[in-house]
């Protein structure tokens, strides 16, 4: 007599794993073999999360975490080695954050903050060398809230808002310089918002309306002329929200020039 499969469903399982990695939860526990396993973090790091803790072998996790870095976090801790917490960290830097505080070396460190520049948060504070911060902060303005205080130079600061320029908001005050302010506003105009208001001359608001003419809100008052009112309008019609009243009919011709055509209604059909 031929054999019977105990389960034969085993090959619907593991071409819908193979299609969608997370499926892994459906199976029933008992038909979750190593080779089903191993599909199923191949395609979707994240599914090591069900897989059984004892099939979590040294292959099946670095399969897992080669696929999806932060799907360290389910690998059992005896397991994360140096080697395999490295794999994890150059595939996705944020993986950082669940590798064992003794393997954090500077070269781990280093590779996390190269592949994703936030990950500098979880770098231990005595590892946040200059080279490491200027490193995170190109990838990444916005790690520059991770940057300790005392190695917030002016490069490193000019780095990360020329990356994105409302990491403008973690430069210290005495660091915001003309230079600085006018690279995070022509980087991203909203970043006006961070520039001390005794800094917004006419020349850096000018900059930032016309990167991004919403900056217009963030314009003193007094700084809101024709002329820079309808550099903003011209960047988005958007801008007529922040134009002072005795300009708007001045400049609405201009914002209605700017916005797309309207669809024409079409007549309504015969009866």
């Amino acid at each position: 007599m031929p054999s019977i499969d105990p389960h034969p469903e085993a090959a619907r399982h593991l071409a819908t794993v193979q299609r969608n990695g997370l499926a892994l939860q459906f199976v029933p526990e008992s038909q979750r073999t190593p080779e089903l396993c191993l599909a199923a973090v191949t395609r979707t790091g994240w599914a090591l999360y069900y897989v059984p803790e004892s099939q979590r072998t040294p292959d099946l996790c670095r399969a897992a975490v080669t696929q999806t870095g932060r799907g360290l976090e389910f690998v059992p801790r005896p397991q994360r080695t140096a080697d395999l917490c490295l794999a994890a960290a150059q595939q996705d830097g944020m993986a950082l954050q669940h590798v064992p505080d003794p393997l954090r070396t500077a070269d781990l460190c280093r590779a996390a903050v190269q592949q994703e520049g936030w990950a500098l948060e979880f770098v231990p504070k005595p590892q946040r060398t200059p080279e490491l911060c200027l490193a995170a902060v190109t990838m990444t303005g916005g790690a520059l809230q991770y940057v300790p205080e005392p190695l917030c130079t002016p490069e490193i600061c000019l780095a990360a808002v020329v990356q994105n320029g409302n990491a403008l908001r973690w430069v210290p005050g005495t660091q915001r310089s003309a230079e600085l302010c006018r690279a995070a506003v022509t980087q991203n105009g909203r970043a006006l918002f961070w520039v001390p208001e005794s800094q917004r001359t006419p020349e850096l608001c000018l900059a930032a309306v016309q990167r991004n003419g919403m900056a217009l809100q963030y314009v003193p008052e007094v700084l809101r002329t024709s002329d820079l009112c309808r550099a903003a309008v011209q960047q988005t019609s958007m801008a007529m929200l922040y134009v002072p009243a005795h300009l708007q009919a001045g400049l609405s011709a201009l914002a209605t020039a700017g916005e797309p055509e309207q669809a024409q209604e079409l007549p309504a059909p015969a009866p």
